[in-house]
């Protein structure tokens, strides 16, 4: 008995043992991007790691319930079909760096998207957002065949946020800067109020919109410098830099882990309101600190492009990744005050 649970737990981890070995490949690698992909989180790498704390996490929530349908005598198609799926991630790896396919990628989009001299970086990074889809789409395949369709619901964060990474990185490549109406409309809203609130605390800025066809719809952010006695520009606030896509991410991420959660709907909205205005708000809170950076040292300094680059951007995924975790564990606190309450009213009385 306890050789066959040991059996069924080794299973269970398959989904992510087999991304194990293409992860270290790209990290040993980081060729794809650029030599550091793998510390940065816009246009990087660092978000596999989340990836796999989202995979962990699903799968420590239904555990007992995840039942291995392949590596059983009547479904030799399905094992087989599995071995193959668990292979891909690295056979992906492989082609891609070792194969030409990269280089392939790159070059269809340079020949197929108009672009600047100065907006080469949108072929450079083409190759980094198939990735993504290719490795949500093996992660799909793997969970449908190792669990079916049940496991497939239960495990579908983890490859949901990698697609949504992909897809997100492919519209920037596509249409960068504010080109993108639907994600830019939200962002100009957050450049305006984060501009009140630099007010509010004692910086005088001014928020100029503009609409230019290699930037379209985007807000410019200046700031009055008591030095030089003018204002001067800081910088131009579009969408990825607004943090729009962790709002994406953010209510994709609180659909899928809300909708199995054993509570009343109406906590459950209360919830996800609650975490959207913090996030908002870690957002708003990413542009004053670029803001501040900006002013003191310069926005084209080291200090803002690692930040804008690399710290700012995981600030709001780290929250995205605690939350649900602060709502199970608040959620264990409120039900232990409850029956602590109860066992009270019951002693007294």
């Amino acid at each position: 008995m306890r050789l066959k649970e040991r059996l069924r737990e080794a299973l269970n981890l398959l989904p992510i043992i087999a991304f194990a070995i293409p992860f270290i490949m790209l990290y040993l690698i980081q060729d794809v991007a650029f030599s550091y992909s793998f510390e940065a989180a816009w246009k990087g790498r660092a978000f596999y790691i989340f990836f796999i704390w989202f995979a962990v996490l699903e799968m420590i929530v239904s555990w007992e319930k995840l039942q291995p349908r392949a590596f059983k005598r009547p479904k030799y198609v399905r094992t087989i079909a599995l071995i193959l799926a668990l292979s891909l991630p690295t056979i992906y790896v492989v082609i891609s760096n070792f194969y030409g396919l990269n280089e392939a990628i790159y070059e269809w989009s340079e020949r197929n998207i108009e672009a600047k001299a100065w907006e080469e970086w949108r072929y450079f990074f083409m190759p980094l957002s198939i990735e993504y889809l290719a490795f949500a789409a093996s992660f799909f395949l793997i969970v449908f065949l190792q669990y079916g369709a049940y496991g497939f619901r239960r495990m579908s964060l983890a490859p949901s946020f990698l697609a949504t990474m992909g897809i997100i990185y492919m519209i920037d490549n596509l249409y960068p800067y504010g080109q993108f109406t639907p994600f830019q409309i939200p962002a100009t809203a957050t450049a305006t109020v984060t501009s009140l609130i630099l007010n509010f605390i004692g910086y005088q800025t001014s928020l100029y919109c503009k609409l230019s066809p290699q930037l379209g719809w985007v807000p410019d952010l200046f700031y009055y410098d008591p030095a030089l006695g003018r204002e001067r520009y800081v910088f131009t606030v579009a969408w990825p830099c607004s943090g729009v896509e962790s709002l994406v991410i953010y209510t994709l991420f609180m659909l899928i882990f809300l909708r199995d959660l054993d509570i009343s709907r109406t906590r459950k909205v209360i919830y996800f309101v609650i975490g959207a205005i913090i996030t908002y708000f870690i957002n708003i809170g990413r542009i004053i600190a670029l803001f501040m950076i900006a002013v003191n040292y310069g926005n084209g300094s080291e200090l803002f492009i690692r930040f804008h680059e690399y710290y700012g951007q995981l600030i709001s995924i780290a929250w995205i990744a605690v939350y649900p975790l602060l709502i199970i564990v608040g959620g264990n606190i409120l039900q232990k005050i409850k029956f602590f309450i109860k066992f009270l009213k019951k002693r007294l009385s």
